[in-house]
């Protein structure tokens, strides 16, 4: 493995809607710190949940706001 220089943390938002939606997304809550992720030319150094605003109700939502720490490779 080569080493890699740190970037800038990079953001996600994952929005779901709907219950069923909203079930995908806690497993991604719960799965995102142990998941392996494949990004050409990147490696993902840490994965955490910043921000969850969970909407109840007929129109159930979530939004997660997750923050990626990058090295690149090369």
């Amino acid at each position: 493995m080569r080493s890699g220089s740190i970037e800038s943390p990079s953001t996600v938002i994952a929005d779901f809607d709907g219950s069923e939606a909203v079930r995908a997304g806690e497993e991604f809550i719960d799965e995102l710190p142990d998941h392996e992720f494949r990004i050409p030319g990147q490696l993902v150094a840490d994965a955490t949940v910043r921000e969850v605003d969970h909407r109840f109700g007929a129109d159930e939502r979530m939004v997660v706001t997750a923050v990626l720490l990058l090295l690149e490779e090369g």
